[in-house]
Order: C-alpha cells, then structure tokens, then sequence
C-alpha cells in the first residue's frame, strides 16, 4: 500500500468534484509535495442549474460567483438540500453516507478531511464520529489527522446536534473570508466553538466566498497541517508539545492582487 496520505475533498453546493478541484489547484499541488494526494467524491443529488441561476439572476445575483461555481458546467451537484418551511431545516439523505461508506472502503483510509461551504458543513459533521456516522470500523477508517473547513457552517437541523455535545479530537482548521456574503460569519463561527480550544484555528483572508489559491495563503494552510500532524505525533509518542505556529492574517495588498489574478485562470 502506497506510504502517501490521503485528504478526502467535499466540494459545496452547486459543485462538483471537477469543479472543486479546479477551485484548489493551488492547494493541491502544495499538498502533493508534502506527500498527500487529494480525492474528490461527487455529491449524489444533481441540480437543476439552469432554474436555479435563473432565480438567482432575477434577485440581481451572479449565481457563479455567487456558490464559486462554473458558469459553463452544467453538471452540479449539492450533498442535501434545505426545506421549504424553514431555513435551518434539511436532512441529509442516508444515499449520502451509504455513497461516501462506499467511497472511503474503495479510495481511503483518509488522514484528513477538507471542505468547502456545504462541503465543509458536511465534513464538519462527519469528523464528530466518522466511524459511526458512516458505519466503518477502525481499520477501515482509522482516526483523522485534520480537518479544514473553508466557508464551512455548523448543521444547525436538531437531528445531528447530538454529535457536537461530544468533545471534538480531530484538530480543525476554520477559514473565513472577510468578504464573504454567502455564509454568514455567525455560521461560521458556530463550527469552530464546537471544537475544543485546543483543537481549534481560526484563519481569516480578505476575499469572499471562495477557497484562496494564493501562494502566501497555500503556505499558511500547509504549515498549519504540518504543524499540527507533528504536534500530535508528539503527544502520542509521549514528547514534549512542539509550539503550535502562530497564523497572522494574510496581508490584504499582495495577498488579494494573487486571488484576483487567480481567480481569472478558473
């Protein structure tokens, strides 16, 4: 079996997993230097993005950049959907877990988990329990060594919040954009207090709602990874904690003119 690691990737809504991966090159090219290779599962439940863009225009809204999507694709997928009655209400289909049991036994064991947006809303239920929730043993699933939440939200429907009651152990990393006007920041904000405040980072970049590929960022989100893997390497191997890397916010001017000029390659 392959020595590299593997981070599970959860693409939002109005995504794919072709288009996730085009929106974290930057990142994946990183990663797969430092021994990670990245896996895209697909979301199961296909929308209709014709009707959907449509009503997003008629509010003034550019649904493409709105979800951080193609505007070209017409393949998109989402991993649930809410309920008409009420905004915090939905329910993840079981085709969901059954799908990503399935994919964990034929691509993983995983060492980490990366999502973004409802992806990252997902994963951020996911880590609580992987094992129960997605019914694999130990050794098929072994304990995970990250989690990374861009945009991502706490699922607030009364089903899953019995999972959060639980102290959290996989070390999270949450990521909010300033701008962002898709995911509120107390949503956001939500996911990392259920974390332990040992076990949790927050990092801020000035863009909207989208996964930064600029390289002072890239760097920031690979340090923290390498940080924390061999911080906890140390606590099980019962050596002294190494210092956890302090992450200042990225500089606004280079940091954002490496988005913009980015965000024109996608």
């Amino acid at each position: 079996m392959s020595d590299r690691k593997r981070v599970l990737m959860l693409h939002g809504f109005v995504q794919s997993d072709r288009i996730f991966s085009a929106k974290t090159g930057g990142l994946r090219k990183n990663l797969k230097k430092l021994g990670y290779d990245l896996y895209y599962p697909c979301a199961p439940h296909s929308i209709d993005k014709k009707a959907l863009f449509q009503s997003e225009a008629e509010k003034g809204i550019d649904a493409a950049k709105e979800f951080s999507t193609s505007a070209t694709s017409d393949e998109v997928y989402g991993w649930f959907f809410r309920k008409s009655d009420s905004f915090n209400s939905f329910e993840i289909d079981q085709k969901v877990f059954s799908y990503l049991h399935d994919y964990v036994l034929e691509h993983g064991p995983f060492d980490g988990v990366i999502g973004f947006s409802q992806g990252a809303g997902l994963g951020g239920y996911l880590v609580t329990d992987i094992n129960r929730i997605l019914n694999l043993t130990e050794e098929q699933q072994p304990a995970l060594e990250f989690f990374i939440s861009f945009s991502g939200f706490k699922l607030e429907d009364k089903t899953y919040q019995e999972s959060y009651d639980k102290p959290i152990q996989v070390p999270s990393l949450h990521v909010r954009g300033e701008l962002d006007a898709v995911v509120a920041e107390s949503r956001i904000l939500a996911l990392y207090d259920a974390w332990p405040p040992n076990k949790r980072t927050l990092l801020i970049h000035p863009g909207a709602h989208f996964v930064p590929n600029s390289k002072p960022f890239v760097s920031q989100v690979c340090n923290w990874i390498q940080g924390t893997v061999d911080k906890e390497n140390q606590e099980q191997e019962g050596q002294p904690e190494a210092e956890q890397k302090q992450f200042d916010k990225p500089q606004l001017d280079d940091d954002l003119l490496d988005m913009i000029n980015s965000l024109g390659k996608l």
